[in-house]
């Protein structure tokens, strides 16, 4: 994971080369809060790139936040990811990716167009619904960042892996890891 001083140190080298910026930023980390969205925004503010891309994260078959959740002791179709270091937990809704794919930006002609997947210990699905688009108006606006053409969000077959997914992928990867490694 970079810090924010190394993210704006790239900022700064792309600048001196001529390089265009596009911050691509995600909220909805273990332990995100109000105060570390906001954090995000003034980190954009002040580094001024020149488009952004501000989602709510996923927690795809592959990733540490998918693949080491476990499910929620209490809560049907909730699973939960708690980071080592702190303790902070991510919990994601059971999303079949086969089917679906609201999960990454949701629909955005919808009343209820984005959608959060995950909530943290401090936010609420709807919470990181709201301060994610507070922060892409409130940049954009601040930035003079016109907002892209939207469309709605669609399963790409053949670039994006959503044909049938092998089975060991989905919620069963991170066993089939620890019994390799018992087998070791």
């Amino acid at each position: 994971m970079a810090t924010e001083e190394e993210n704006t140190r790239c900022v700064e080298i792309a600048r001196k080369h001529g390089l265009k910026v596009k911050a691509l930023m995600s909220i909805g980390h273990p332990g995100e809060s109000r105060e570390t969205v906001q954090e995000t925004e003034e980190w954009m503010l002040e580094v001024r790139p020149d488009d952004f891309d501000a989602t709510i994260i996923t927690t795809s078959p592959g990733t540490p936040y998918y693949d080491y959740a476990v499910p929620h002791p209490s809560e049907k179709g909730v699973w939960v990811y708690t980071f080592e270091k702190t303790g902070d937990r991510l919990y994601t809704l059971e999303v079949d990716y086969e089917k679906v794919a609201d999960y990454y930006k949701g629909n955005p002609f919808a009343e209820d167009g984005y959608q959060s997947f995950v909530w943290t210990d401090h936010l609420s699905r709807e919470d990181l619904v709201r301060l994610r688009d507070n922060l892409e108006r409130s940049v954009r606006d601040k930035l003079g960042i016109p907002f892209p053409q939207a469309s709605a969000n669609r399963r790409y077959e053949h670039s994006m892996g959503q044909t049938a997914l092998p089975k060991f992928i989905l919620r069963s990867s991170i066993a089939r890891l620890r019994e390799a490694n018992t087998r070791s």
